[in-house]
């Protein structure tokens, strides 16, 4: 078996590349003192520092490893409440349900501070979604019933010139 020559600019080796993420093959970019410090990849053409390949088997076990962390971390963090079928929560979703089952988002109105609703007009809202206006009093306000709950918006304002 012949000496093995030493490494001189331009020679092709295998690498990590830090870009592409993969091992590859680059060229001999930067020598300092019979080290190679810097190469570049001949598949994105950028220069990056020499890194010996990475085994892919060991890549993968290290990115699991991680993956379980950030899980058992997620699990353990605050536990949110399972409402009970009796609470009110449940009672306005199911409420919502009942009352938007049969309601067609493209016919519903877009609403309008300025424009009038009557109770049961299926309504769009910006913020809120779809709802169903529940109730209104006489100073204009709706009680509208929206996914989430119900809340109180404004109707019927005069518009300002």
């Amino acid at each position: 078996m012949p000496p093995k020559r030493p490494l001189t600019l331009g020679d092709i080796i295998e690498v990590y590349c830090s870009k592409c993420r993969l091992n590859l093959d680059a060229s001999v970019a930067a020598i300092i003192d019979g080290n190679v410090v810097k190469v570049m990849c001949r598949t994105c053409g950028n220069e990056v520092p020499n890194k010996a390949p990475v085994d892919p088997k060991l890549k993968k076990d290290k990115a699991l490893e991680r993956l379980m962390k950030m899980r058992a971390k997620k699990s353990e963090g605050p536990k949110m409440a399972v409402p009970s079928p009796e609470s009110p929560a449940v009672a306005v979703r199911k409420l919502w349900d009942d009352l938007t089952a049969s309601a067609d988002p493209r016919r519903a109105k877009v609403y309008d501070l300025h424009r009038s609703y009557a109770v049961n007009d299926v309504l769009l809202h910006k913020q809120f979604g779809m709802g169903v206006v529940h109730a209104r009093d006489q100073d204009g306000e709706l009680n509208v019933l929206f996914r989430d709950g119900f809340e109180r918006i404004a109707s019927d304002q005069p518009v300002d010139e």
